[in-house]
């Protein structure tokens, strides 16, 4: 997969920062898709996340074909990165139940507030002062995005959702160690997916309630576009931009996730986002772009040269 990336991108003449760029606005994009088929289709949410993993899973399988291992060939790293993302995804699942939908995104995407931090401690990536103010203005945009949304009054619900966002984090982090390789990051996701529908078959059956989590014909188009295009492509593209982009520029980037989401609800069911909304998503989008452009331009500029030193007399 990462070779077919490479060579789709290298087409169109990018560097390979700026291929792992587009591939993270790729993905950001994919993962906005979400919400408006999880409301097309009529399961519920652990139902819903059964089927997209296990057509994720398959999607791996079928695009990259990873190497046939047992489980205790597996690396630590490679589990590691496995068992944060299906927390990340269960435990937003969870919280989706338990509070609002706003409360779940806000908390969720506190993950590049974690990373300013751990990206300098754990992977010696440098962290300007240009990076701090835009997650304090892209976490100011994200709080106008969900104005009279977000509620206090479930707990549990809350603190799963701010544990996705230490889960998150730590796949960002985990996706940028030295020792992930273009094999271990795809064969992560592959296991990742694996477990959940693992964990959740027998979840699902115990409830007893079939129609929670039996598929109708009408949902089964938007199940597979769940999981082969918004979960399974996105984080294939997502995987490959991480050999590039550092950790904290990946989860800023990533918040325009939750920016695009109610713009294809509004293209397609005609459901209006609020003013705040709308300004929350400019500024998201404003900060982001901002900082790429300054960076890129800082990135463009020659280095300088040395001061001369005046020679002598001869």
């Amino acid at each position: 997969m990462d070779a077919a990336v490479a060579r789709a991108l290298g087409e169109l003449g990018l560097s390979p920062r700026h291929r792992g760029l587009l591939a993270v606005l790729g993905a950001a994009i994919l993962w906005s898709t979400g919400g408006l088929f999880i409301k097309w289709v009529s399961l519920d949410a652990l139902g819903v996340t059964m089927w997209r993993s296990g057509f994720a899973a398959l999607t791996i399988l079928v695009v990259v074909r990873p190497r046939p291992v047992w489980p205790r060939q597996v690396s630590r790293l490679t589990w590691a990165i496995a068992v944060t993302y299906a927390l990340t995804l269960v435990m937003f699942v969870a919280a989706t139940k338990l509070t609002t939908a706003a409360n779940a995104i806000f908390l969720q995407y506190t993950a590049p507030v974690y990373l300013l931090f751990a990206g300098p401690l754990l992977l010696r990536e440098r962290v300007t002062r240009l990076d701090v103010a835009t997650v304090v203005v892209a976490f100011g945009g994200m709080s106008l995005f969900f104005v009279g949304r977000f509620e206090g009054n479930a707990l549990g619900g809350n603190l799963l959702a701010a544990a996705s966002g230490v889960t998150l984090a730590a796949m960002f982090l985990l996706l940028r160690a030295p020792g992930c390789t273009q094999e271990t990051r795809p064969l992560a996701m592959l296991l990742g997916n694996l477990l959940l529908v693992a964990a959740l078959v027998p979840v699902n059956l115990a409830r007893g309630e079939t129609a929670l989590f039996a598929p109708k014909p009408g949902d089964l188009a938007g199940l597979v576009f769940l999981g082969v295009v918004q979960i399974g492509f996105a984080y294939l593209l997502f995987g490959y931009a991480m050999r590039t982009v550092p950790a904290l520029e990946a989860s800023l980037i990533g918040m325009l996730e939750p920016v695009l989401n109610p713009v294809w609800v509004f293209l397609v069911l005609g459901e209006t986002p609020g003013w705040w909304a709308v300004l929350g998503g400019a500024i998201i989008i404003g900060a982001v772009t901002f900082r790429t452009w300054v960076t890129e331009r800082a990135a463009r500029l020659p280095d300088p040269e040395p001061p001369r030193v005046p020679l002598g007399p001869c």
